[in-house]
């Protein structure tokens, strides 16, 4: 039977590890993972199936956790069980930051802060478990590691359990990028044939939500962060028109990206966020009487149909209209400084010039390695170490990949104004099942008795909603084969580098997955917290009643 209390001691241990993620803290969450899973009795028995693999060139050190559960070893039928342990700061918490990692306590405490009416009600009830990370997400390890116990002692599936743990999904999700990699290498180990895939993660509660009823999500939006680069022509402030400025080059993007509903897209009647601009910087580091030479920006998109090759056609042409605006102000700025003035000026007019990371990229290596010198380091190796370097001072990737593409621009030897369009870590595909895929079929018919289950046994309503529209790890479980992302992977900035985009395995890589979570609200907020009832009491049973079904 699943014992409940051993499940919030589980998760109550958890908690109190303070795996900020983004943070040398954030490997503490797997230390105590690998140490409640060989409480397990056949971990302990069989420590070979539990690894911790470390993350490539991973300035934290970090690893995700797994664990072989093998209960029928004449079956290469497997279900994955998977999760993130890494939690945002507690700044939120202000007085009760020194709590916020200790689930009695703030629990009892929390109504020192401000809440809102649906936080007080919670509180009031009495039916809630708040502190950082009970949603978001130990609780859904604390189940997987019951799942795993309750399995591994009682069997009667007709396949085996691989459990993953992984890192960085509130930030960049290096851990699931490194797992993709995992799952294929087990397959080619133990030819493991995935049925599933499950993620614990806690389902989101909006404005569609009715009290009562709990979701099941069938798939993943996607994000994509596309970045522009401007070049500009310096020039000294008394002589405007001899320069072209790359903030206006900017700016022009800015009107034509901003809340483009171009970009939006529909699907099974979700409808995505118009795009917002996330940072807009020059790059002039001291004060001068010169315009600056460099600027950037990128903008968020989120996707649930995203064509990569459409995307791309679009920020291109984008970028082109972007530069001729400009000229075309330009033109008219210092006609009507003349008009007014009839004082006659010199005007450098710079033909629009886009390219792509990759094509600049290209350029850069071709001129660094015909001009390398005996025992210096290739092209590559070069550019790691400078990335290295700059990853010391400020690890965010969005920074480094600014800086890494002026430094390729300064090296392709291009030497004028133009606009660089590339794409900047993290990317998340969007993802949905294809209800053609057997698997699938199986899946969602498994789910559809999950479902009737729920109701007759336990009186609750489950529903399935169609994508998860908080970015998560299901986005990399299996691309979609109708569409290119070629270009779209050739043009991320810092792949190999400080990002790990494994596109061939993300291309093999296929499993239908699901988020099946428990019910938790106010995630990233002081008032995260999570139901008593429901997860401790009925979602273990749903997750029993889909695994036996998936693997009978």
């Amino acid at each position: 039977m699943i014992e409940k209390n051993r499940m919030y001691d589980n998760m109550k241990r958890l908690v109190e590890v303070p795996s900020v993620s983004g943070t040398e803290d954030e490997i503490l969450a797997a230390r105590k993972l690998e140490e409640l899973l060989y409480e397990i009795p056949y971990f302990a028995e069989h420590k070979d199936n539990v690894r911790l693999v470390p993350l490539e060139n991973d300035p934290f050190d970090r690893v995700i956790v797994t664990a072989y559960l093998e209960c029928c070893p004449q079956s290469k039928k497997t279900v994955i069980l998977t999760g993130h342990y890494d939690v945002v700061d507690v700044e939120e918490f202000g007085s009760l930051q020194k709590d916020a990692y200790d689930i009695e306590k703030i629990s009892r405490e929390i109504n020192q802060l401000p809440l809102d009416d649906s936080a007080r009600k919670d509180f009031e009830s009495g039916e809630w478990f708040f502190g950082r990370g009970t949603a978001d997400m130990k609780f859904g390890h604390a189940l997987c590691l019951e799942l795993l116990r309750y399995y591994s002692e009682n069997g009667g599936i007709n396949g085996n359990l691989l459990y993953t743990a992984v890192c960085g999904e509130e930030t960049n999700s290096e851990g699931m990028l490194r797992a993709v990699p995992f799952f294929n290498q087990m397959t080619d180990e133990k030819g493991l044939d995935y049925q599933a895939l499950l993620l614990t993660e806690c389902y989101t509660v909006d404005d569609k939500s009715r009290e009562g009823v709990h979701y099941v999500h069938m798939g993943a939006s996607g994000k994509i962060m596309p970045m522009f680069f401007f070049v500009g022509e310096s020039t000294h402030g008394e002589a405007p028109f001899m320069g072209i400025d790359p903030n206006l080059l900017s700016a022009e993007v800015y009107r034509r990206m901003s809340l483009n509903v171009d970009f939006c897209q529909t699907a099974r009647g979700e409808a995505t966020p118009a795009p917002v601009c996330l940072k807009s910087m020059d790059l002039k580091s001291t004060y001068s009487v010169s315009i600056p030479m460099y600027a950037a920006s990128y903008y968020n998109i989120i996707s649930v149909d995203l064509d990569p090759e459409v995307a791309m056609s679009k920020l291109k042409e984008i970028a082109f209209e972007s530069f001729n605006a400009a000229n075309e102000l330009y033109d008219r700025r210092i006609s009507e400084y003349e008009a007014r003035f009839g004082i006659r000026s010199q005007r450098h007019r710079p033909q629009p010039c886009v390219m792509t990371f990759r094509e600049v990229n290209d350029a850069a290596k071709a001129n660094y390695e015909r001009d390398r010198g005996a025992g210096e380091p290739d092209y590559d190796a070069y550019i790691d170490r400078l990335i290295h370097e700059w990853q010391a001072e400020n690890p965010e990737m969005q920074t480094t990949a600014i800086r890494t593409m002026k430094k390729i621009y300064e090296m392709s030897g291009f030497n004028r104004p133009m606009i660089i369009i590339s794409i900047i870590p993290p990317y998340y595909p969007d993802v949905y099942p294809d209800t053609g895929d057997p698997k699938v079929k199986n899946l969602l018919e498994c789910l559809d008795r999950t479902i009737e289950y729920a109701r007759t046994e336990y009186d609750t309503t489950l529903e399935e909603r169609d994508y998860y529209m908080g970015l998560s790890d299901l986005s990399y479980t299996g691309l979609d084969s109708s569409k290119n992302f070629d270009q779209l992977f050739q043009n991320v900035i810092g792949v190999n580098h400080m990002y790990s985009l494994p596109e061939e395995d993300l291309k093999r890589f296929s499993v239908p997955g699901i988020v099946l979570g428990g019910y938790g609200k106010d995630f990233h907020k002081s008032t995260e917290r999570l139901n008593k009832k429901y997860n401790f009491e009925v979602l273990p049973y749903l997750y029993i009643n889909l695994i036996n079904d998936l693997l009978k």
